[in-house]
Protein backbone atom coordinates (compact mmCIF):
# COMPACT_ATOMS: atom_id res chain seq x y z
CA UNK A 1 0.00 0.00 0.00
CA UNK A 2 1.29 3.46 -0.90
CA UNK A 3 2.21 5.79 1.98
CA UNK A 4 -0.65 8.18 1.15
CA UNK A 5 -3.11 5.28 1.13
CA UNK A 6 -1.72 4.04 4.45
CA UNK A 7 -2.26 7.42 6.04
CA UNK A 8 -5.82 7.59 4.72
CA UNK A 9 -6.53 4.06 5.92
CA UNK A 10 -5.14 4.87 9.37
CA UNK A 11 -7.22 8.04 9.57
CA UNK A 12 -10.36 6.22 8.46
CA UNK A 13 -9.78 3.47 11.04
CA UNK A 14 -9.54 6.03 13.84
CA UNK A 15 -12.66 7.83 12.67
CA UNK A 16 -14.60 4.56 12.51
CA UNK A 17 -13.44 3.62 16.01
CA UNK A 18 -14.71 6.98 17.21
CA UNK A 19 -17.97 6.49 15.35
CA UNK A 20 -18.42 3.01 16.81
CA UNK A 21 -18.69 4.43 20.35
CA UNK A 22 -21.88 6.33 19.55
CA UNK A 23 -23.01 6.06 15.88
CA UNK A 24 -26.05 8.32 16.32
CA UNK A 25 -24.13 11.19 17.87
CA UNK A 26 -20.96 10.84 15.80
CA UNK A 27 -22.26 10.33 12.26
CA UNK A 28 -21.99 14.10 11.61
CA UNK A 29 -18.29 13.82 12.56
CA UNK A 30 -17.83 11.11 9.94
CA UNK A 31 -19.51 13.41 7.43
CA UNK A 32 -17.00 16.17 8.22
CA UNK A 33 -14.07 13.76 7.86
CA UNK A 34 -15.29 12.37 4.55
CA UNK A 35 -15.81 15.86 3.16
CA UNK A 36 -12.19 16.72 4.00
CA UNK A 37 -11.02 13.37 2.62
CA UNK A 38 -12.63 13.78 -0.80
CA UNK A 39 -10.15 15.12 -3.32
CA UNK A 40 -12.99 16.09 -5.64
CA UNK A 41 -16.43 17.21 -4.56
CA UNK A 42 -19.44 15.08 -5.31
CA UNK A 43 -21.89 16.34 -7.95
CA UNK A 44 -24.74 18.43 -6.43
CA UNK A 45 -27.28 15.57 -6.55
CA UNK A 46 -24.97 13.28 -4.58
CA UNK A 47 -24.00 16.04 -2.17
CA UNK A 48 -27.64 16.38 -1.12
CA UNK A 49 -28.02 12.60 -0.63
CA UNK A 50 -24.75 12.46 1.30
CA UNK A 51 -25.74 15.33 3.60
CA UNK A 52 -29.14 13.82 4.43
CA UNK A 53 -27.70 10.33 4.96
CA UNK A 54 -25.19 11.63 7.49
CA UNK A 55 -27.30 14.15 9.39
CA UNK A 56 -31.04 13.33 9.21
CA UNK A 57 -32.15 10.55 11.61
CA UNK A 58 -35.39 10.10 9.65
CA UNK A 59 -33.60 9.62 6.34
CA UNK A 60 -33.71 6.04 5.02
CA UNK A 61 -29.98 6.09 4.12
CA UNK A 62 -29.18 7.31 7.63
CA UNK A 63 -31.16 4.36 9.01
CA UNK A 64 -29.27 1.97 6.72
CA UNK A 65 -25.88 3.30 7.87
CA UNK A 66 -26.97 3.09 11.50
CA UNK A 67 -28.04 -0.53 11.02
CA UNK A 68 -24.55 -1.44 9.83
CA UNK A 69 -23.22 -0.59 13.29
CA UNK A 70 -25.83 -2.66 15.10
CA UNK A 71 -25.82 -5.65 12.73
CA UNK A 72 -22.30 -6.06 11.27
CA UNK A 73 -19.03 -7.12 12.94
CA UNK A 74 -17.06 -3.94 13.63
CA UNK A 75 -13.72 -5.24 12.31
CA UNK A 76 -15.30 -6.39 9.07
CA UNK A 77 -17.11 -3.09 8.71
CA UNK A 78 -13.85 -1.18 9.11
CA UNK A 79 -12.14 -3.36 6.51
CA UNK A 80 -14.92 -2.93 3.96
CA UNK A 81 -15.00 0.85 4.53
CA UNK A 82 -11.24 1.01 4.08
CA UNK A 83 -11.29 -1.01 0.86
CA UNK A 84 -14.23 0.87 -0.63
CA UNK A 85 -13.19 4.39 0.38
CA UNK A 86 -9.38 4.28 0.30
CA UNK A 87 -8.53 1.66 -2.33
CA UNK A 88 -11.71 1.57 -4.39
CA UNK A 89 -12.13 5.37 -4.16
CA UNK A 90 -15.90 4.97 -3.97
CA UNK A 91 -16.43 8.70 -3.36
CA UNK A 92 -14.92 9.41 -6.78
CA UNK A 93 -17.23 7.01 -8.63
CA UNK A 94 -19.97 9.50 -9.55
CA UNK A 95 -17.56 12.10 -10.93
CA UNK A 96 -15.40 9.56 -12.73
CA UNK A 97 -18.41 7.84 -14.25
CA UNK A 98 -19.88 11.12 -15.48
CA UNK A 99 -16.55 12.10 -16.99
CA UNK A 100 -16.12 8.77 -18.76
CA UNK A 101 -12.85 8.25 -16.91
CA UNK A 102 -13.26 4.49 -16.51
CA UNK A 103 -13.89 3.98 -20.21
CA UNK A 104 -10.77 5.95 -21.09
CA UNK A 105 -8.64 3.99 -18.63
CA UNK A 106 -10.13 0.67 -19.70
CA UNK A 107 -11.31 -0.35 -16.23
CA UNK A 108 -14.90 -0.34 -14.92
CA UNK A 109 -15.72 0.22 -11.25
CA UNK A 110 -16.26 -3.54 -10.87
CA UNK A 111 -15.47 -6.75 -12.71
CA UNK A 112 -17.41 -9.99 -12.88
CA UNK A 113 -15.57 -13.24 -12.20
CA UNK A 114 -16.85 -16.73 -12.93
CA UNK A 115 -14.41 -18.92 -10.97
CA UNK A 116 -15.89 -22.04 -12.63
CA UNK A 117 -15.36 -20.72 -16.20
CA UNK A 118 -16.10 -21.91 -18.81
CA UNK A 119 -19.78 -21.46 -17.95
CA UNK A 120 -22.19 -23.75 -19.78
CA UNK A 121 -25.19 -21.38 -19.81
CA UNK A 122 -24.12 -19.31 -22.86
CA UNK A 123 -26.61 -16.60 -21.91
CA UNK A 124 -27.51 -13.98 -24.50
CA UNK A 125 -25.77 -10.66 -23.75
CA UNK A 126 -23.68 -12.12 -20.94
CA UNK A 127 -22.13 -9.30 -18.90
CA UNK A 128 -19.14 -11.46 -17.95
CA UNK A 129 -18.08 -11.68 -21.59
CA UNK A 130 -17.93 -7.87 -21.76
CA UNK A 131 -16.93 -6.51 -18.34
CA UNK A 132 -15.82 -9.73 -16.75
CA UNK A 133 -12.76 -11.82 -15.99
CA UNK A 134 -12.97 -15.01 -18.05
CA UNK A 135 -9.61 -16.77 -17.75
CA UNK A 136 -9.04 -20.50 -17.56
CA UNK A 137 -10.17 -21.75 -14.18
CA UNK A 138 -7.60 -21.86 -11.41
CA UNK A 139 -6.20 -19.63 -8.72
CA UNK A 140 -3.07 -18.50 -10.59
CA UNK A 141 -4.98 -17.24 -13.62
CA UNK A 142 -7.57 -15.40 -11.52
CA UNK A 143 -4.83 -13.95 -9.33
CA UNK A 144 -3.01 -12.54 -12.37
CA UNK A 145 -6.20 -11.03 -13.80
CA UNK A 146 -7.07 -9.30 -10.52
CA UNK A 147 -3.54 -7.95 -10.08
CA UNK A 148 -3.64 -6.47 -13.60
CA UNK A 149 -7.04 -4.87 -13.07
CA UNK A 150 -6.02 -3.38 -9.72
CA UNK A 151 -3.30 -1.50 -11.57
CA UNK A 152 -6.07 0.20 -13.56
CA UNK A 153 -8.18 0.99 -10.50
CA UNK A 154 -10.66 -1.89 -10.22
CA UNK A 155 -11.00 -3.07 -6.61
CA UNK A 156 -14.52 -4.56 -6.53
CA UNK A 157 -14.98 -8.08 -7.91
CA UNK A 158 -18.27 -9.93 -8.27
CA UNK A 159 -18.19 -13.73 -8.30
CA UNK A 160 -21.03 -14.86 -10.54
CA UNK A 161 -22.18 -17.96 -12.41
CA UNK A 162 -24.50 -20.78 -11.47
CA UNK A 163 -22.70 -21.48 -8.18
CA UNK A 164 -19.46 -19.47 -7.79
CA UNK A 165 -18.88 -20.75 -4.26
CA UNK A 166 -18.49 -24.29 -5.59
CA UNK A 167 -14.87 -23.11 -6.02
CA UNK A 168 -14.80 -21.84 -2.45
CA UNK A 169 -11.13 -22.67 -1.80
CA UNK A 170 -10.00 -20.52 -4.75
CA UNK A 171 -12.37 -17.72 -3.71
CA UNK A 172 -11.08 -17.62 -0.12
CA UNK A 173 -7.47 -17.81 -1.35
CA UNK A 174 -8.05 -14.75 -3.55
CA UNK A 175 -9.55 -12.90 -0.58
CA UNK A 176 -6.53 -13.83 1.53
CA UNK A 177 -4.08 -12.51 -1.06
CA UNK A 178 -5.90 -9.41 -2.29
CA UNK A 179 -6.78 -7.95 1.09
CA UNK A 180 -7.24 -4.46 -0.41
CA UNK A 181 -10.13 -5.61 -2.63
CA UNK A 182 -13.83 -6.17 -1.97
CA UNK A 183 -15.35 -9.45 -3.20
CA UNK A 184 -19.07 -10.11 -3.62
CA UNK A 185 -20.46 -13.59 -4.35
CA UNK A 186 -23.86 -13.93 -6.01
CA UNK A 187 -24.80 -17.36 -4.79
CA UNK A 188 -27.63 -19.80 -4.14
CA UNK A 189 -28.46 -19.88 -0.42
CA UNK A 190 -27.52 -23.55 -0.11
CA UNK A 191 -23.87 -22.76 -0.91
CA UNK A 192 -23.32 -20.80 2.31
CA UNK A 193 -22.28 -23.10 5.15
CA UNK A 194 -21.23 -22.37 8.70
CA UNK A 195 -17.51 -22.99 7.91
CA UNK A 196 -17.78 -20.54 5.00
CA UNK A 197 -19.45 -17.96 7.25
CA UNK A 198 -16.52 -18.32 9.64
CA UNK A 199 -14.08 -17.85 6.74
CA UNK A 200 -15.90 -14.71 5.57
CA UNK A 201 -15.67 -13.26 9.06
CA UNK A 202 -11.95 -14.07 9.10
CA UNK A 203 -10.98 -12.60 5.70
CA UNK A 204 -13.35 -9.62 6.17
CA UNK A 205 -13.47 -8.68 2.45
CA UNK A 206 -16.01 -11.19 1.11
CA UNK A 207 -19.78 -11.00 1.48
CA UNK A 208 -22.69 -12.65 -0.35
CA UNK A 209 -25.74 -11.64 -2.34
CA UNK A 210 -28.18 -14.49 -1.83
CA UNK A 211 -30.24 -15.39 -4.90
CA UNK A 212 -33.97 -15.22 -4.22
CA UNK A 213 -35.50 -15.12 -7.72
CA UNK A 214 -37.47 -17.58 -9.78
CA UNK A 215 -38.05 -20.96 -8.21
CA UNK A 216 -35.42 -20.47 -5.50
CA UNK A 217 -36.22 -21.97 -2.11
CA UNK A 218 -37.13 -18.93 -0.01
CA UNK A 219 -37.09 -20.98 3.20
CA UNK A 220 -33.47 -21.86 2.42
CA UNK A 221 -32.76 -18.17 1.85
CA UNK A 222 -34.27 -17.32 5.25
CA UNK A 223 -32.16 -20.00 6.96
CA UNK A 224 -29.06 -18.64 5.25
CA UNK A 225 -29.96 -15.10 6.32
CA UNK A 226 -30.27 -16.31 9.93
CA UNK A 227 -26.81 -17.95 9.71
CA UNK A 228 -25.25 -14.77 8.29
CA UNK A 229 -26.91 -12.65 10.99
CA UNK A 230 -25.54 -14.95 13.69
CA UNK A 231 -22.01 -14.25 12.41
CA UNK A 232 -22.79 -10.54 12.06
CA UNK A 233 -21.90 -10.63 8.37
CA UNK A 234 -23.18 -8.07 5.85
CA UNK A 235 -25.20 -9.56 3.02
CA UNK A 236 -27.68 -8.69 0.33
CA UNK A 237 -30.04 -10.39 -2.08
CA UNK A 238 -29.89 -10.81 -5.85
CA UNK A 239 -32.99 -10.95 -8.02
CA UNK A 240 -32.66 -12.01 -11.66
CA UNK A 241 -35.64 -10.45 -13.43
CA UNK A 242 -37.48 -12.48 -16.08
CA UNK A 243 -40.84 -12.18 -17.81
CA UNK A 244 -42.32 -14.64 -15.31
CA UNK A 245 -41.17 -12.95 -12.09
CA UNK A 246 -40.96 -9.26 -13.04
CA UNK A 247 -44.21 -8.51 -11.19
CA UNK A 248 -42.51 -9.57 -7.92
CA UNK A 249 -39.33 -7.52 -8.36
CA UNK A 250 -38.87 -4.30 -6.37
CA UNK A 251 -42.34 -4.43 -4.79
CA UNK A 252 -42.95 -3.16 -1.27
CA UNK A 253 -43.48 -6.68 0.18
CA UNK A 254 -40.17 -7.72 -1.41
CA UNK A 255 -38.33 -4.75 0.11
CA UNK A 256 -39.90 -5.23 3.53
CA UNK A 257 -39.04 -8.95 3.65
CA UNK A 258 -35.44 -8.34 2.55
CA UNK A 259 -34.99 -5.67 5.23
CA UNK A 260 -36.67 -7.85 7.87
CA UNK A 261 -34.23 -10.69 7.09
CA UNK A 262 -31.25 -8.33 7.52
CA UNK A 263 -30.24 -7.63 3.92
CA UNK A 264 -28.36 -4.37 3.37
CA UNK A 265 -28.59 -4.25 -0.43
CA UNK A 266 -30.38 -5.77 -3.40
CA UNK A 267 -29.19 -6.12 -6.96
CA UNK A 268 -31.91 -6.42 -9.59
CA UNK A 269 -30.43 -7.99 -12.71
CA UNK A 270 -32.44 -6.59 -15.58
CA UNK A 271 -30.09 -7.30 -18.48
CA UNK A 272 -31.15 -10.10 -20.87
CA UNK A 273 -28.79 -12.78 -19.58
CA UNK A 274 -31.12 -15.37 -18.14
CA UNK A 275 -30.14 -18.74 -19.48
CA UNK A 276 -33.28 -20.45 -20.82
CA UNK A 277 -35.84 -18.09 -19.24
CA UNK A 278 -37.80 -15.54 -21.23
CA UNK A 279 -36.39 -12.04 -20.56
CA UNK A 280 -38.59 -9.32 -19.12
CA UNK A 281 -40.25 -7.01 -21.63
CA UNK A 282 -39.35 -3.37 -22.05
CA UNK A 283 -42.55 -2.39 -20.24
CA UNK A 284 -41.76 -4.70 -17.33
CA UNK A 285 -38.23 -3.30 -17.06
CA UNK A 286 -39.60 0.26 -16.99
CA UNK A 287 -41.98 -0.66 -14.17
CA UNK A 288 -39.17 -2.31 -12.16
CA UNK A 289 -36.89 0.68 -12.60
CA UNK A 290 -39.63 3.12 -11.60
CA UNK A 291 -40.32 1.12 -8.43
CA UNK A 292 -36.60 1.02 -7.58
CA UNK A 293 -36.31 4.80 -7.97
CA UNK A 294 -39.37 5.37 -5.76
CA UNK A 295 -38.30 3.04 -2.93
CA UNK A 296 -34.77 4.46 -2.87
CA UNK A 297 -36.34 7.51 -1.28
CA UNK A 298 -38.03 5.62 1.57
CA UNK A 299 -36.53 2.15 2.22
CA UNK A 300 -33.27 1.50 4.14
CA UNK A 301 -31.95 -0.86 1.46
CA UNK A 302 -29.29 -0.05 -1.14
CA UNK A 303 -30.66 -1.13 -4.52
CA UNK A 304 -28.95 -1.43 -7.88
CA UNK A 305 -30.29 -2.23 -11.30
CA UNK A 306 -28.72 -2.21 -14.72
CA UNK A 307 -30.79 0.71 -15.99
CA UNK A 308 -28.92 3.13 -13.76
CA UNK A 309 -26.40 3.34 -16.56
CA UNK A 310 -25.71 1.88 -19.97
CA UNK A 311 -25.70 -1.90 -19.97
CA UNK A 312 -23.67 -3.45 -22.79
CA UNK A 313 -26.02 -6.40 -22.61
CA UNK A 314 -29.00 -4.31 -23.73
CA UNK A 315 -29.91 -1.99 -26.55
CA UNK A 316 -31.82 0.17 -24.07
CA UNK A 317 -30.29 3.64 -23.56
CA UNK A 318 -29.14 4.79 -20.15
CA UNK A 319 -31.90 5.76 -17.74
CA UNK A 320 -31.87 8.51 -15.09
CA UNK A 321 -31.85 8.01 -11.35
Amino acid sequence: MRIQARLKAFGLSKVLEYLERDPEANLPKLKEWLERFMERKLPPHYQQIFHSAMSDPDNNWHQLIRSLYTDVDSNMLKKLFENFVVHGQVLDWPARGAAGDWLERGAPWAALIDPAFPCEQSCRGCGSSIYGVRPERGFDSLDQEIAARKEKGTYLYVFSGLDPLSCVQEVIALCNKHTDCVFLAITPPESISEPLAADMLRVRNLFPAVRVDGAMDLDAARRTAALLRSYRLPFGVAFRCTAANAHLAATEPFYDEAIRQGAKFCWFFTCPAYGPEEPATLEQLEEIHDRVKAFRKTKPLLTLDFWDGYSPASDTPARGM
